[in-house]
């Protein structure tokens, strides 16, 4: 477990210096926890962005559960190939031990999530590689991330109920990439549930790969142009 944290912090340290610039969740600007609310993440120059710094607070103890147990950011994923998305553990008593990460098209339709890396290692790791050559997700453009508490799921209203789209509580679902049921990924996230665990709250980072800055208004007009000739050519 010790060596596994070291060699990804290692890792970590070694991506952070090559693929761009930090972005902040603003301090007293919490990054929301919906579409709506999400925060844009963009580098100063524009270009490419490596790494989200940000805070998960909460409220432990027979009070526990008032707080920010999960942080969603909108991206702007410009190399579909190359994305990838990893926390580090950043060691000490406030960081964030134990958390999720989700990733939404920009309809906020469930695409690829991560509960734990591996057996004993709970940092959490997406990235767009199904195996045999395939892709989750081959369009560049908005996505949202969402990191949250363990286990802080996400949900879609179908029937008037709450649905789990990632079921992340089965036991199979623990480890690895998973998608929602193919039946369900026709659903939009709506909501979280209660994490399981109000004491599992601190800092982290997202190292990413694959991201660039969130276009202003003009370059997300060009955005949209482009993908309407994308879907005429096919």
């Amino acid at each position: 477990m010790r060596m596994s944290l070291i060699c990804s912090m290692v890792a970590f340290a070694a991506a952070s210096a090559v693929a761009g610039p930090v972005f902040d969740e603003p301090p007293g600007g919490d990054a929301g926890t919906t579409r709506e609310d999400a925060k844009d993440v963009k580098a100063s120059n524009g270009g490419s962005v490596g790494v989200i710094t940000g805070s998960l607070t909460g409220s432990s103890g027979l009070m526990g559960g008032y707080g920010d147990y999960q942080d969603v950011y909108r991206i702007y994923i410009e190399d579909p190939m190359q994305f990838r998305a990893e926390t580090a553990y950043l060691g000490g008593g406030e960081a964030l031990r134990d958390p999720m990460l989700f990733l939404f098209n920009e309809a906020g339709q469930g695409i690829i999530a991560n509960n734990d890396v591996d057996d004993g290692v709970l940092g959490s790791k997406i990235h767009n590689d199904a195996g045999n050559g395939e892709y989750f997700f081959t369009e560049p453009g908005i996505y949202y991330l969402a990191i949250t508490s363990a286990l802080s799921e996400a949900t879609a209203e179908v029937g008037g109920d709450p649905l789990a789209l990632f079921e992340m509580g089965l036991p199979s679902n623990q480890t690895g990439i998973i998608q929602p049921r193919e039946t369900w990924s026709q659903y939009s996230w709506t909501a979280w549930t209660t994490p399981s665990d109000f004491s599992n709250f601190g800092t982290y980072e997202i190292m990413l790969n694959g991201v660039g800055s969130v276009p202003g208004p003009a370059g997300m007009a060009v955005l949209g142009l482009a993908a309407i000739g994308r879907r005429r050519r096919r």
